[in-house]
């Protein structure tokens, strides 16, 4: 039995709000149930329930499938010398004591959460170590099928961590980063290899390679589609979607907080802490797309009641200097579509328009249409390349919608098999517009996906469940 999530996007808590340990609570209740139902094997006689179709199962294991600890989502890169980013090319000690430090606060600022993984991999699933199926008369009176017995089985649990684009740091191959990756490993309980990269292709494990070939599974975190979010030279490199995080997302709300604070506080609005507008601010990241920022600015300043001219003026101001700064980083001059558009867009900004005005004009030109992301068209072209030919389930993450697709069918053996893509979403707040005026719903979502292999779930090969929780 195999499980995978993805993206869940544990930070510092610096930059907007993550998914507390309650979700991971109700995923290890989910995969208790899981591991029960995958002890229930092929019958012999499948007309008929026999308790021998009840083998618990030995062990399970679980992809962490990258996105996970967040190190990109950080303020802490605020303000750093541009040696110390992430996309210098001379990586210091300095540089890696920031990682470090970060990586460190995210231990922290999530230590329920990653205890309750780390429990799993120390004291396994617990489930029935035997099943009694009831006789006819029996169902008939209790409403039950069978009954557990009191003794427990023990099904071992291993956790692996791939890697992703928000937690590409941990493929560094450099012995600095031996130390953190090992603390992560101790934190979190994974099976790992110790003082070597977490891996971000498959083959890069023998262990999850194998485990992955025995579920005829491919799963990987999806980033290497994404042009602005995997560049060469590779995942060991920075990439665009960086800068987009540091030096947009990340500093917009610290900009416009500085700005407002030169405005008398009796000038602003109604709000008495202009921090509580400003970590909303801080929930750009959760927009999809990212064009929805100006309306989002927009609802936030109506929700407060601000003085909309002033904050206008400050957040108008904000952007001008980071749009500037953001165009100049060496890695975006290189990406020159992505320049034209942020020369466009600081050319609306210094119009006298307002942001309420510059949302309705992003909303009239479409461009925060909320179109559904989908990987489908890159995970058909794994199916005929190695090392991803042949299997039946391709998976990734990264694009935060979760997805199923059926995409063809093969034959192995004389035996036809059906190929399918699968996305595991995400694990975190989402705000997204509503159909009809524009407004913001927002709620949290959390998606999982289980593969079993031989006779473990009666036969059945895979299942999927996402979550949705209003805020």
């Amino acid at each position: 039995m195999l499980v995978v999530i993805s993206d869940l996007h544990l930070t510092d808590k610096t930059s907007g709000e993550v998914i507390d340990d309650k979700a991971f609570r109700i995923f290890r209740n989910r995969v208790g149930d899981m591991a029960y139902d995958a002890s229930w094997r092929i019958p012999d006689n499948k007309s008929v329930d026999n308790p021998s179709d009840y083998q618990p199962l030995e062990e399970l294991n679980i992809l962490l499938l990258g996105d996970i600890i967040d190190l990109i989502r950080s303020e802490k890169w605020n303000d750093l010398d541009e040696a110390d980013m992430p996309w210098t090319e001379t990586r210091g000690d300095s540089f890696f004591e920031t990682i470090s430090g970060i990586v460190d606060d995210v231990l922290i600022e999530n230590k329920i959460s990653f205890s309750i993984l780390k429990d799993m991999t120390e004291q396994g699933i617990k489930i029935p170590h035997t099943m009694r199926v009831l006789s006819e008369t029996e169902k008939l009176e209790v409403k039950l099928g069978s009954i557990a017995s009191e003794e427990k089985a023990t099904v071992r649990v291993n956790i692996y961590y791939m890697v992703g684009n928000h937690d590409w740091f941990l493929y560094i191959k450099d012995p600095r980063m031996n130390a953190i990756r090992n603390r992560i490993i101790e934190a979190l309980g994974l099976a790992n290899e110790r003082d070597k990269p977490f891996p971000y292709f498959p083959d890069e494990n023998q262990d999850l390679q194998r485990i992955q070939t025995e579920h005829n599974v491919y799963a990987l975190h999806g980033d290497l589609f994404d042009n602005t979010n995997y560049q060469s030279p590779g995942r060991d490199a920075s990439s665009v979607g960086d800068v987009v995080v540091l030096k947009l997302l990340n500093e917009i709300p610290k900009q416009i907080e500085q700005q407002l604070k030169n405005f008398p506080p009796d000038q602003i609005g109604k709000i008495t802490d202009i921090k509580i507008f400003v970590n909303e601010l801080r929930e750009i990241d959760n927009l999809r797309p990212y064009s929805l920022a100006p309306h989002w600015i927009a609802h936030v300043i109506n929700k407060y009641g601000l003085n909309a001219s002033l904050v206008n003026d400050s957040i108008r101001g904000a952007l001008h200097k980071l749009i500037n700064n953001f165009i100049s980083n060496p890695l975006v001059s290189r990406n020159h579509f992505t320049v034209i558009k942020m020369e466009v867009a600081e050319l609306l900004f210094k119009t006298h328009l307002s942001i309420t005005d510059l949302a309705s004009l992003i909303q009239f030109l479409s461009l925060d249409k909320d179109s559904f992301e989908s990987y489908r068209d890159y995970a058909r072209g794994l199916t005929t390349k190695d090392p991803a030919k042949g299997k039946s389930f391709y998976v990734m993450g990264h694009t935060h919608y979760p997805e199923l697709v059926p995409m063809s069918s093969i034959t192995n053996d004389g035996e036809t098999a059906g190929q399918i893509y699968i996305n595991t979403g995400t694990w975190r707040t989402l705000h997204k517009t509503g159909m009809y005026d524009g407004s913001f719903i927002s709620y949290k979502t959390m998606t999982m996906a289980a593969f079993y292999k031989g006779n473990e779930r009666r036969g059945h090969n895979f299942e999927c469940w996402t979550g949705l929780l209003d805020l």
